[in-house]
């Protein structure tokens, strides 16, 4: 399972400190995808600046933003239309799909322009993610997730006979309440016939109304894990001159660790905000050697790491027209798990847990659970080692979980899965499943 989605909002947002701007009064505004990003979503990542303004950066977004103004960005969760009611072709125009036919409040046209330098997510063709909807305000619904043919012609606007409906979903779990940067999640496993650049087109309808929101994310099959270009990228034009050769490089937003595993661990930090940066360095603060190295990019993935092993990193930022290396972050430590094999079976089902994200003290856990050759009416899991202080999609006693009542019938070898925070040390977590 690919789980890096939730760290790109993270590595964006989060850990940069970004913060929504005052939206306009009256707004009517819900939410959009968030991974992968959307075009919405993203310019308005792509526009935050030191002033607390808007300054898009990126040739697309700025081209957006010339178009459509200051309020599709402050509410980049507002691309919506109240009478939508789920209709698709032949009420949403060709070349109008992204901003659901511009029936909405906000000037969103812009984002259906056809070009290809919008913010693009790296992805692996059948590979499974974590998609995740932004839910500025919760409603009940469903999700249906588009993505453009093998083959489609990317020079055209975007038509509805290039798009392949490839997952639906029905209310599915939310990280916390709205009004802020929280999400509706769940998994979807992209087509395995898929290569270059596409659009994934997620329609959300609700169910209590007639409202419906669009969100176009641009992705390239190129065998990424989730990783997002063309943030803060500017067009340089023909032979440019260097940019800020003298300048100091600004301090990194603060970093954190996620996704670590036995031997690897994923760490994002906010891009800085002031000075001339051309790359980053992920420091040992112990010893001074330098980890890892990136340009432009606010995350890197360190391996060879040691199982059973605390380590502790800072971030420093760097301008390589001059040599000079900004102050470093504040420091990060993980510990990495034991080496964990898949668990043999027990009883009808199998359950693995996984450190999604890590902090002094705590943890995010999320729990798979898969039936075995016959199918189940419930199931029970095990977590040795956990402290659960809260959990989702499973009810919990102490640390045993137990399905909720729309995620424990499984057919044979289907999966579904639950996820919790804990406390304390998270380097010797194991899981056993039973039938209930």
């Amino acid at each position: 399972m690919r789980r890096l989605a939730a760290l790109t909002v993270a590595a964006l947002v989060g850990a940069a400190g970004l913060v929504v701007a005052t939206e306009p009064p009256d707004a009517e505004a819900h939410g959009a995808e968030v991974f992968p990003g959307s075009r919405q979503y993203l310019c308005w990542v792509d526009g935050q600046s030191a002033s607390g303004g808007l300054d898009p950066q990126n040739p697309a977004c700025a081209d957006a933003y010339a178009a459509g103004g200051s309020a599709a960005f402050y509410n980049w969760f507002g691309n919506l239309d109240s009478n939508g009611a789920g209709r698709t072709e032949g009420y949403i125009p060709d070349g109008q799909i992204c901003d659901g036919g511009g029936n909405g409040p906000y000037d969103f046209s812009g984002f259906n322009a056809v070009r290809d330098d919008w913010p693009t997510t790296h992805v692996t063709a059948g590979e499974t993610y974590q998609f995740q909807h932004n839910n500025w305000a919760e409603h009940p619904g469903r999700f249906d997730v588009y993505v453009t043919e093998e083959g489609w012609d990317s020079s055209s606007p975007l038509a509805w006979s290039d798009l392949e409906l490839v997952d639906t979903v029905t209310d599915p779990p939310d990280t916390g309440g709205p009004g802020a940067l929280n999400y509706y999640y769940w998994d979807v496993t992209l087509p395995a016939d898929r290569s270059g650049d596409h659009i994934v087109f997620t329609h959300w309808v609700r169910s209590d109304s007639t409202e419906n929101f669009y969100s176009c994310s641009d992705v390239a099959f190129d065998g990424g894990d989730g990783e997002v270009t063309g943030i803060g990228e500017t067009d340089p034009g023909p032979d440019p001159d260097p940019v800020c050769p003298d300048e100091a490089p600004g301090v990194p937003g603060a970093a954190m660790a996620s996704d670590v595993r036995a031997t690897s661990a994923h760490i994002m930090w906010g891009v800085a905000q002031d000075g001339c940066v051309t790359g980053y360095d992920v420091v040992d603060p112990a010893t001074g050697d330098v980890l890892a190295t990136t340009g432009g990019s606010p995350m890197v993935d360190l391996t060879g790491l040691e199982p059973e092993t605390t380590y502790e990193v800072v971030v420093r930022a760097r301008n390589d027209n001059t040599g000079a290396v900004s102050a470093t972050t504040a420091a990060t430590s993980f510990t990495t798990p034991a080496e964990d094999d898949d668990p043999p079976p027990v009883g009808d089902c199998t359950a693995e847990v996984g450190v999604v994200n890590a902090w002094s003290g705590g943890y995010q856990a999320d729990l798979v659970v898969t039936a075995g050759s016959d199918a189940l009416t419930g199931w029970e899991v095990t977590v040795d080692g956990a402290t659960v202080d809260q959990a989702w999609s499973a009810e919990v006693s102490g640390n045993v979980f137990t399905n909720v009542s729309w995620n424990g019938n499984l057919a044979a070898g289907a999966s579904t899965s639950a996820g919790f925070i804990g406390s304390g040390d998270p380097s010797s977590l194991s899981a056993v499943c039973s039938a209930a």
